[in-house]
């Protein structure tokens, strides 16, 4: 027992401070005085190595020593680790081992009344040379899912790749991964029908089982039984196993919402999302206050892009249980996804801003005025420069170009004397 105790190491004696111990100090009167907790669990450490002799009265005094001398927080917690389990606790134990016994016992015992009083007949194997019954779903319980690689193209831009590029090795190479695809799609179909028909037998039932005989208390037997069977294959990794066992437990009990959370959870590590949602929502129709369901198909919708859908269900697994954590962080990151996306978390677009109001830009009042009607007044080139009101006055005496200079007159041969001089009258 002690050896037991000591192997706990209730006092921490593995982080203590190394202190130096005498023989000395290995005794009754020195440790009821010693108010030293490092070295009494010192102390303590070289009782219990055996290596001065085993004493386990001194042992025990040691203990309770140390225990006068610890902090409250740790010797409370000490004594909580050494606590034996109450009176209470054991008899709520016996209690619950006891009604389970009794749930037992009237099972078998409906088994036993639904028997005689159904009296089925026992299926027998079929005669030779016919082909046995098969009990197996219709459709495949697994759904096989290919990817393909996509070769990437050259850029319009990399000339050095086009000037490298040789068309008859690419049109050999197309020709090969054609010839290739096809041998892949033949051999990918004969495995298909290979593993389909070996699934299908699989799936079935065996021949002395028959669903429509069988009283509700086998079908719930069988139902956890296969259950069982699809949750340990799930924790092995076996995923299609898992799913063939789940769908069975399905076929006896077709109402247990946990079975179809369970069997979608493996269908979304298979990547089986249609399929996953489908056993989500069954799952939360048979039972609207199964919190996993809902963050199953949350997960599952995110995952296929649906993210106001997500929201939703993650909202509502909260409103089950507020104090999930995991399912806050996975609400948190559909709503970021979704704002990233949808551009706003309520799935309603912002709304546009009010057009803006025409300007009015400042125009100025302009006046041609005409001394000669029979000229014609071309109007000026448009400008991005404010209008200014002009008035245009023409001069009919020639004779003051008589009395210019030289170079007045080479300027004026180089200018119309017709162009009418303008002058900018200002409002």
């Amino acid at each position: 027992m002690m050896d037991t105790e000591a192997a706990v190491d209730y006092f921490s004696l593995h982080s203590r401070k190394k202190r130096d111990v005498d023989v000395e100090m290995l005794d009754y009167e020195y440790v009821d005085k010693c108010t030293d907790a490092d070295l009494l669990k010192n102390i303590l450490a070289v009782l219990q190595s055996g290596k001065e002799g085993k004493y386990p009265q001194l042992e025990r005094a040691t203990e309770a020593q140390l225990l006068k001398v610890l902090p409250k927080a740790e010797r409370d917690r000490i004594e909580r680790l050494q606590s034996q389990p109450s009176y209470s606790d054991i008899d709520s134990e016996k209690a619950a081992l006891a009604s389970w016994e009794r749930a037992m016992e009237q099972k078998l015992q409906r088994l036993d009344v639904e028997a005689q009083r159904i009296a089925a007949p026992r299926n027998r194997p079929a005669v030779r040379g016919r082909a046995p019954p098969t009990n197996a779903p219709p459709s495949p319980l697994i759904l096989e899912v290919t990817t393909s690689k996509k070769k990437q193209a050259i850029p319009a831009y990399d000339w050095r790749s086009w000037e490298k590029y040789d068309v008859e090795a690419a049109e050999r190479e197309l020709d090969a991964a054609e010839q290739r695809k096809q041998d892949d799609a033949r051999r990918q179909r004969d495995e298909l029908h290979a593993r389909t028909a070996r699934r299908v037998k699989e799936a079935q039932m065996p021949v002395s089982v028959d669903l429509d005989v069988l009283t509700p208390t086998e079908r719930e037997v069988y139902a956890l039984h296969e259950k069982t069977k699809g949750n340990e294959c799930f924790k092995l990794g076996e995923n299609d196993e898992a799913i063939l066992y789940y769908s069975r437990s399905l076929a006896y009990d077709p109402s247990s919402a946990i079975v179809h959370a369970n069997r979608a959870l493996t269908h979304l590590r298979l990547k089986n999302l249609s399929s996953a949602e489908d056993d989500c929502s069954s799952a939360i129709q048979l039972d609207p206050t199964y919190t996993k369901a809902w963050s199953r198909r949350g997960m599952t919708r995110f995952r296929r892009g649906k993210y106001a859908e997500a929201v939703s269900d993650f909202t509502q697994a909260l409103v089950l249980e507020p104090a999930n954590r995991e399912v806050e962080k996975l609400l948190k990151k559909t709503e970021e996804k979704w704002l990233e996306v949808d551009g706003t978390r309520g799935g309603t677009l912002q709304p546009e801003a009010p057009p803006m109001a025409p300007t009015t830009s400042t125009f100025k009042r302009f006046e041609i005025i005409e001394d000669d009607e029979e000229e014609d007044v071309r109007p000026a080139p448009a400008t991005s420069q404010p209008f200014k009101r002009f008035e245009i006055i023409e001069d009919d005496d020639d004779d003051d170009d008589d009395d210019d200079d030289d170079d007045d007159d080479e300027a004026h041969e180089a200018e119309p004397t017709d162009v009418p001089r303008f002058q900018v009258l200002e409002d």
